[in-house]
């Protein structure tokens, strides 16, 4: 989770450590651990409180959502950051990720890849506001992060990126003008990780 005198405000230098989880360090030895099986699906809560009330995000701050894993021992540091999910525009509605995030009252369902090694791995989780990002340096990052402790799982350890570090000012997806068909947009960073699947279970 984000610092608390940043729980409302973006990230925008995308050189700042603030990119990888806007904690302004890296210090866990406090942070609640949540047990999941890999290969499960597993729902992440977005808000925001502030001036007594709680929302998502405002709704002029239209962009994709894109979560990753690291293992905790990286510290998030170095090329450890693989994606696992990710969803952009949708064409066929008219809706941005964040558009059905407010809808769903903040919540995402994500499936944590089955083939994983088991052990302690970090969550991250990221909005992408656009609303400004035709100019260049004024695209909006809110990235929040959580530890898990991953069961089950397989002997795959996914290839990763370094974040800070591979988001660049001028990527296609970070300088980008909103218009009214935006189902070219290309959301930034890595592919997503496809890996096996070995349970159904799932937790929150």
């Amino acid at each position: 989770m984000p610092y608390w005198s940043q729980n409302n405000y973006p990230v925008t230098d995308l050189s700042s450590k603030d990119l990888m989880c806007r904690t302004s360090d890296m210090t866990w030895s406090s942070a609640n651990t949540c047990p999941v099986a890999a290969g499960s699906q597993m729902s992440v809560i977005w808000n925001r409180i502030k001036k007594g009330t709680s929302n998502i995000i405002a709704a002029s701050h239209t962009g994709p959502c894109i979560v990753y894993m690291a293992k905790a021992e990286s510290n998030g540091e170095g090329n450890a950051w693989f994606k696992i999910f990710e969803e952009g525009y949708d064409s066929s509605s008219k809706e941005w990720c964040t558009d059905k995030l407010i809808a769903n009252d903040g919540k995402l369902d994500i499936t944590i890849p089955g083939d994983i090694k088991a052990g302690s791995y970090y969550l991250r989780t990221e909005i992408i506001a656009l609303h400004a990002a035709r100019h260049e340096g004024k695209c909006q990052f809110y990235p929040n992060c959580a530890q898990l402790e991953v069961t089950g799982g397989g002997s795959a350890v996914p290839d990763g990126v370094a974040l800070p570090g591979y988001y660049k000012s001028d990527d296609p997806g970070i300088l980008y003008a909103r218009s009214s068909d935006n189902s070219g947009y290309v959301i930034p960073g890595p592919p997503v990780y496809e890996g096996g699947a070995e349970s159904s279970s799932s937790s929150s």
